[in-house]
């Protein structure tokens, strides 16, 4: 074993290791590659769902000094309008063209989008949740539109490219004397199939690392027991869940009671003021209706430092009282529950702002790239061999070396 890779690391041109990756490689690409270009695909546009999204609704316009409505005005009149609707979250606008999206719940239990202008409370859009086509490709790339199914089967598909690209490393990797410069470069001197294979090569190499990133988080998404687990066991306890703190906060957090009150009617407005004063300087980017999971409203709050773009914060409001029952400030979290947030959050693009947002779609867009290029450079090789069987001129030995040959 030890000899194997020791050959590998040196003179990987002799190594009976490169020869299986390369077949693993070569097979995992052709049989899964399809599969592996539209996920790249779907996810890249994934990244800017938001905005997207939102270039199907018109902006809100506020006249001079035109204060918003409250919240809990706009739910009243959806209310008013359908009754059989229910509450289930709204997402305030952030800035004053910004309209609030509100999502309710039919009697049919589908879950619908209601966007109001802030200023005058007239319906900009109406339509059933994930009914246009940039949440179908969300949910394609997530779950194959088929739930949990769909997102287990992504699991292991991201497995499979875990080790075609691990694969393809082992294939470039020159030796240990002969990484130099040319290594990496790209000739277009010597035809077309020359420079797909540069292409291929070279950008495997580039974004390996951000594309094992990406795929990691995908699995772990996928697998989120096995993601906590992982974590615990390398970083340490995760942090106490939000749902489950009633009257006794967390270690090195305080609940502020006092700016809450007691309310005799918890409104919209209650719940985000009360938030507010929980995390000040921040800002609601969703309040969640109470549900199964939660005893009370559960507000997302983002402060200016926070890196990820739905915040790092939650407060949790009791749907009685109007009292704080829970504080989860994201720096108090412990190393173990930041990174699995962080993680997620990267996966999306929800963290670090623009420049992960374009570095995450260029490297969704490279597996497309991969996928033709890598036909490209297989149905070359399939026809060479055609070639060399039917001359016979080479023999049986240079038919297969052609096969499994890395350079063309």
């Amino acid at each position: 074993m030890l000899s194997s890779l020791r050959t590998l690391w040196f003179e990987p041109r002799r190594s009976s290791v490169r020869i299986w990756m390369f077949r693993i490689h070569q097979w995992a690409g052709v049989g899964a590659g399809l599969y592996l270009a539209m996920m790249g695909l779907t996810g890249s546009l994934s990244v800017f769902l938001p905005e997207l999204r939102n270039t199907l609704v018109a902006h809100a316009h506020a006249s001079a000094g035109q204060p918003r409505l409250g919240l809990q005005t706009l739910q009243t009149a959806i209310e008013r309008d359908n009754p059989v609707l229910k509450f289930r979250a709204v997402y305030p606008g952030r800035t004053a063209s910004e309209p609030d999206i509100f999502e309710e719940t039919g009697a049919d239990e589908a879950i619908r989008q209601i966007v109001l202008d802030p200023y005058t409370g007239n319906t900009l859009a109406s339509r059933r949740k994930d009914a246009t086509f940039y949440d179908w490709a969300r949910d394609l790339h997530a779950n194959l539109l088929n739930g949990k199914t769909g997102k287990t089967i992504n699991g292991f598909g991201g497995l499979l490219l875990l080790l075609t690209g691990a694969a393809g490393i082992v294939i470039w990797w020159p030796g240990r004397h002969q990484v130099k410069t040319r290594t990496f470069q790209v000739s277009a001197r010597k035809g077309w199939h020359r420079l797909s294979y540069d292409l291929h090569r070279l950008g495997g190499v580039l974004v390996c690392v951000p594309l094992a990133f990406a795929v990691l988080t995908g699995i772990g998404l996928a697998f989120p027991q096995v993601e906590g687990n992982v974590a615990s066991a390398l970083l340490g306890p995760r942090s106490k869940p939000l749902r489950s703190m009633r009257e006794t906060p967390a270690p090195g957090q305080s609940i502020n009671r006092k700016s809450a009150g007691v309310q005799k009617a918890v409104s919209l407005d209650d719940v985000v003021r009360v938030a507010a004063a929980q995390v000040p300087g921040a800002t609601p980017i969703r309040i969640q209706a109470p549900n199964g999971k939660t005893s009370g409203f559960l507000v997302w709050m983002r402060l200016p430092r926070d890196w990820r773009d739905e915040g790092d914060n939650r407060v949790l409001v009791d749907s009685s009282t109007a009292q704080p029952v829970g504080v989860q400030i994201g720096k108090d979290l412990t190393l173990s529950s930041r990174f699995i947030q962080g993680a997620t959050a990267v996966h999306y693009g929800q963290y670090g702002g623009l420049i992960t947002r374009v570095l995450g779609v260029m490297v969704g867009i490279t597996l497309p790239l991969f996928y033709v290029s890598g036909i490209v450079l297989w149905w070359r090789r399939v026809a060479r061999l055609r070639s060399q069987r039917l001359n016979r001129t080479g023999g049986t030995a240079a038919a297969t070396a052609a096969v499994y040959a890395i350079e063309t």
